[in-house]
């Protein structure tokens, strides 16, 4: 089939999709109109396996066609010829004698104003046929109502059964109708009415049960409820998305986590190349705590359908999810093996964050450098390859890349702090609070809580030496640490910087003193002053240690006053 999606194909040509169908239409011989209030039906290509046979969907289709029209009668159904969907198609560039996939099966119908279009699977062996069809509501593709399955030694007495059954099942289609119209009045009373007489006129209806189930939703049923009409829906039909939807939620609300999880696992197997579904359950199991549960469901799709991309996709996210490494990382390369594209961003993504969960740092770096290569703009590919770079003990050549990519202009997620992280651990304290504070005047202080760590280690090694030179320093980054932290961090920054001002300033009164330096003893004074301001209000961080700290500037101030008194003059 064509790699392009019909429906994409539709939307991007519009206009002359719609132009390039009406002249074929318009070449073809007139047909008696259908009648006025006929359901406009198109009967879609079957999907084929088993024993081969040249053009089967093609030919099931055709004979579905041929019954319907016998069992039908036109004032229900205009079907839609043949012609008219070959002309469609092969005016688009698709095949005609190819099976479509779901969303561009809708597509075709609604271009070819089909109110409702038949689906179905045939299966060849070398006694005879099976088949099985659905039938679905063109507004909303995952309305579909079964049809069963039929066996039979030739291929039109296996469909006139199903066919015989499309009639029966669409006795329920005015009822479900009136449901839908009730229910957008939002008379809910109406509306369920009208889906129990659907269910009466045809018991094993799907589409009113449906409709009934979203009724009851906004009557605010209860959960048990819930978990029955869904429990009815599913036993009906297996892929029902809304009854696998309506059930998974009735057991997350039971409480029941598990079946929640089973359920979702078996609405992912039913609809695997669903991207957004995918990520939607998946994001859902991982949040009940235990998504080992989906694995055995979403094992078994898969042996069901070997080779099928979609499926293996989504074993691997379950792999990861579950944590199963090993696994994960062998089924990623053979996916990629399979086929280059599935090396996408998140399979970058998630492999590195895999082998970094797995303390495989280096393989996690290596990893997003190949990504970075293949995706060199890409920012959470840059920012992960500086992460994983430094975690393994690259730092300079982490530095390198997060450089490179800022310099590029690439936005890279924490980019400041992660440079001014990486410029300590090359470049030393110093450059980095230099770096530091030029983010901070361009307008980024996301580096705050490193150089908070900094100005602490510099305070540390005052502590150590008892050297002024050390004290200053330390003052000087805590200062500037001060200035720019806020939240949570705050109190401690006031308690270091009120520290570091009372040991400097006792130091610097001692030494001068000693020299005979009033300057030095008056300075020694002033710190003291931002000690006795700042201490307290690093209460918080030290409630402890701030009162014995405080009888301690006090000391030292009286201490300051009598020097001052006797060298000052």
């Amino acid at each position: 089939m064509n790699s392009r999606s019909f429906h994409a194909l539709l939307i991007g040509a519009g206009t002359l999709a719609l132009i390039s169908a009406t002249s074929v239409l318009e070449a073809q011989p007139r047909r008696r109109p259908p009648q006025p209030n006929a359901k406009f039906m198109l009967v879609e290509v079957f999907h084929e396996s088993g024993v081969p046979e040249k053009e089967l969907g093609l030919k099931a289709a055709d004979e579905m066609r041929k019954r319907i029209s016998r069992v039908i009668s036109e004032k229900e159904v205009y079907l839609i010829p043949r012609e008219d969907m070959v002309g469609v198609l092969e005016n688009s560039g698709f095949s005609a004698v190819t099976p479509l996939e779901p969303h561009d099966a809708r597509a075709l119908a609604t271009q070819l104003r089909a109110d409702e279009y038949i689906t179905g699977r045939v299966q060849k062996s070398d006694s005879g046929y099976t088949v099985s069809a659905s039938l679905v509501l063109t507004r909303d593709n995952s309305l579909v109502q079964p049809l069963g399955e039929a066996w039979a030694p030739k291929l039109n007495d296996a469909v006139n059964g199903l066919a015989d059954e499309l009639k029966i099942a669409r006795t329920q289609l005015p009822h479900e109708q009136q449901c839908v119209r009730s229910a957008q009045e939002e008379n809910w009373d109406a509306a369920a009415t009208a889906a129990r007489e659907g269910m009466t006129a045809y018991p094993k209806a799907v589409l009113a049960r449906v409709c009934l189930a979203n009724v009851m939703i906004r009557q605010e049923a209860s959960d048990d409820e819930m978990l029955k009409i869904s429990r009815d829906i599913v036993a009906l039909s297996p892929r029902s998305r809304a009854g696998l939807t309506i059930k998974a939620e009735a057991f997350r609300k039971l409480g029941e986590s598990d079946s929640a999880i089973v359920t979702l696992s078996s609405l992912l197997a039913a609809y695997p190349n669903d991207a957004r579904l995918q990520k939607d359950v998946i994001d859902a199991i991982t949040a009940f705590g235990n998504p080992r549960i989906a694995r055995p469901i979403v094992e078994e799709a898969v042996a069901k359908n070997p080779g099928d991309a979609d499926l293996l996709r989504l074993r691997w996210l379950i792999l990861l999810a579950v944590r199963d490494f090993g696994e994960a990382f062998e089924a990623g390369d053979e996916l990629v093996r399979l086929d280059t594209a599935f090396a996408d961003t998140t399979y970058f993504l998630k492999t590195a964050a895999a082998y970094a969960a797995d303390s495989q740092m280096q393989k996690a770096a290596e990893l997003t450098a190949r990504g970075v290569a293949k995706f060199p703009e890409h920012p959470g590919l840059n920012r992960d390859l500086v992460v994983n770079l430094r975690t393994s003990g690259q730092n300079q050549q982490a530095l390198e890349v997060l450089q490179r990519a800022i310099s590029s202009g690439i936005e890279v997620e924490q980019g400041g702090l992660l440079q001014v992280l990486l410029t300590r651990d090359v470049l030393g304290d110093s450059a980095a609070l230099v770096l530091a504070r030029q983010k901070v005047s361009g307008g980024d202080s996301s580096s705050s809580a490193v150089v908070l760590q900094i100005a602490k280690g510099m305070l540390d090694k005052a502590n150590a030496s008892k050297a002024l030179v050390d004290y200053d320093a330390s003052i000087q980054a805590l200062a500037f640490t001060d200035s720019i932290i806020t939240g949570d961090l705050k109190p401690q920054a006031k308690f270091l910087f009120g520290y570091a001002n009372l040991f400097a300033g006792e130091n610097r009164i001692t030494t001068g003193y000693e020299a005979k330096n009033c300057e030095q003893v008056k300075r020694g004074k002033d710190q003291l002053v931002e000690a006795q301001i700042n201490l307290p209000a690093g209460g918080a961080f030290a409630p402890d240690q701030v009162p014995p700290l405080m009888g301690r500037v006090m000391q030292v101030d009286q201490y300051a006053d009598q020097v001052i008194g006797a060298i000052c003059k």
